[in-house]
C-alpha cells in the first residue's frame, strides 16, 4: 500500500500514516480490536458511550466542546464498528491541518493530545466510571438496540443474518443486548475498561499531511505502560454452507412484507476472485442498472425495492426486498431467476461496463474523505490484506465477464426470511 506508510510502535500497537494533500484537515482514529462475543459485546458499546463523555482533565461534554472549539473547531467521536467478528472501539479526532494555521500555531499534536486524554485518562470514581454517565449510557444504548426494530427493512435483513449464522460469533449484534446493559455495573466497566487495554491490538490512522514523527514520539511515551497481551486480530470464520435453502417466516405489524434472501459465496476478501465477486454483485443487485432493479422491480412490479450487498468478510451475500405479502414466491423465484441469468452468462455490456465503472467511483470518491479513505485502510487491516485503493481500481478495471460467470457459479442460496404482515 504505497500512499500508506505503518510503523511498529511496540508489538500489538501500530500506527499508519495516509499522507495526502487533499485534506485541509488531519484526521487521527485510534482503534481497538475485540473479538465479538456475546458476554462482551454489550460492554465495548457501553464504553465507547461512556468514554466520550468526559476524562480526567476535561471532566464533561460542555468542557470537551470548549477545547474542540479552541482547536479551531475540531471534532471528537467515538463508536463501535464491526467488520466481519471485529468488533472495533474507535476513537476519532479531526482538526485543521497546522500548515493552514498563522505561523507558530499548531493544532494537530494538541489534538493527539486529546485524543490520548480521552482513550487513557478517563475519568475514575472510587475505582469506577462515575455512575451518572454510565446510568445515562446505559438508557441511550438501550434505546439504540430497541430502535433496531423499528427499521423493517434492517431488520429484517439483520434477522437473516441472526439465523444464517445461528450459533457463530456474526450473529451477535454489535451494540449487545438489552438484558446485559442492564446488568452493567461502573465498576464492571472499569475492569473491562482495563481488559480492553491490556488484551487488544490497537491501530493508530493518521490521515493528512502532519508532522508524523511528532506524533510517533507522543505515541511511545502515552503508550509506555500498555503492552497489548493479545496481538493476532480477531478472525471471520468463513459461512459454511448447508447447501439446503431454510425458510423462516414471522409475522410483524407491517403493511409492506420484507423478503430477504441469504447466499453462499465462499469468497473471503484476499481470495483472488473477490474483485470479480464484486463485479457481479452489482451487476446483480447494487443500483440502477442491476437485474434486480430493472427486472425484479421495474419490468415485473414485484417489488418495491430489491438490492443485494456482500458481506465481505464472512463469504455470504445478502438480498433485501419489499414486497407484497401475496408476492411472496414470485419474488423469490425471479430473484433466483436473476442469479441463474449471470450463471449462464446473460450480462449485456451494458451492465457489466456500468458495474466496473460504478465500483471504481466509488472507490475512488473515498479519497474525498478522510475518515472513509481510513476506513478503507483499516479494513485492509482487518482482512489481512495490502491492496492500495488504486491497485483495487486497477484489479476491478481487470475483471473479465468470463470472471463474474465463474464467481457466480459458485453462489448458493442458502436461507429466505420473510417478514410478513398480520392477516
Amino acid at each position: 500500500m504505497s500512499e500508506i506508510k505503518t510503523y511498529t510502535i511496540k508489538p500489538g500497537i501500530t500506527l499508519h500514516h495516509i499522507d495526502t494533500n487533499q485534506f485541509k484537515t488531519v484526521s487521527v482514529g485510534l482503534h481497538f480490536h475485540r473479538q465479538l462475543k456475546k458476554n462482551e459485546a454489550a460492554l465495548n458499546a457501553l464504553l465507547t458511550d461512556v468514554m466520550q463523555r468526559g476524562n480526567s482533565k476535561l471532566k464533561d461534554t460542555a468542557a470537551i466542546s470548549r477545547y474542540l472549539q479552541a482547536l479551531y473547531g475540531a471534532y471528537f467521536d467515538a463508536d463501535i464498528r464491526r467488520k466481519g467478528e471485529d468488533q472495533i472501539l474507535s476513537y476519532v479526532i479531526s482538526t485543521v491541518s497546522d500548515e493552514y494555521l498563522p505561523e507558530g500555531e499548531q493544532c494537530v499534536l494538541k489534538a493527539v493530545s486529546m485524543l490520548f486524554d480521552m482513550v487513557l485518562c478517563p475519568q475514575i470514581e472510587n475505582g469506577a466510571f462515575r455512575a451518572d454517565y454510565v446510568e445515562q449510557e446505559k438508557v441511550n444504548l438501550i434505546n439504540d438496540i430497541e430502535a433496531l426494530i423499528n427499521d423493517k427493512r434492517s431488520y429484517a435483513v439483520w434477522r437473516l443474518v441472526e439465523n444464517m449464522c445461528d450459533g457463530d460469533p456474526y450473529s451477535i449484534y454489535e451494540l449487545g443486548r438489552v438484558e446485559d446493559v442492564k446488568a452493567i455495573t461502573p465498576k464492571m466497566l472499569y475492569d473491562h475498561y482495563q481488559t480492553v487495554l491490556q488484551e487488544s491490538p490497537v491501530d493508530i490512522f493518521v490521515t493528512g499531511k502532519a508532522d508524523i514523527d511528532a506524533i510517533i514520539e507522543t505515541t511511545k511515551e502515552r503508550f509506555a505502560d500498555i503492552s497489548p497481551d493479545v496481538l493476532t486480530y480477531p478472525k471471520t470464520t468463513l459461512y459454511r454452507p448447508s447447501n439446503t435453502m431454510k425458510q423462516i417466516e414471522e409475522v410483524f405489524d407491517v403493511t409492506q412484507a420484507k423478503l430477504s434472501m441469504g447466499f453462499y459465496t465462499g469468497i473471503a476478501p484476499d481470495d483472488a476472485r473477490y474483485s470479480a465477486l464484486m463485479v457481479f454483485n452489482s451487476i446483480f443487485g447494487s443500483g440502477a442498472h442491476s437485474k434486480l432493479f430493472n427486472n425484479v422491480r421495474e419490468k415485473l412490479s414485484l417489488c418495491y425495492y430489491a438490492s443485494s450487498r456482500l458481506e465481505r468478510y464472512k463469504g455470504i451475500m445478502l438480498v433485501s426486498s419489499g414486497i407484497e405479502s401475496q408476492n411472496k414466491q414470485k419474488a423469490e423465484d425471479e430473484i433466483l431467476l436473476q442469479l441463474d441469468a449471470i450463471k449462464n452468462g446473460d450480462i449485456s455490456d451494458y451492465e457489466f461496463d456500468v458495474s466496473v465503472k460504478s465500483i471504481i467511483n466509488s472507490l475512488r470518491s473515498m479519497r474525498d474523505s478522510n475518515g472513509y479513505l481510513a476506513d478503507y485502510y483499516l479494513g485492509q487491516v482487518v482482512s489481512g490484506t495490502n491492496i492500495s485503493l488504486e491497485e483495487q481500481c486497477r484489479l476491478i478495471s481487470g475483471v473479465t465477464k468470463e470472471d463474474v460467470v465463474k464467481v457466480a457459479q459458485e453462489i448458493k442460496p442458502e436461507m429466505v426470511y420473510f417478514m410478513k404482515g398480520e392477516a
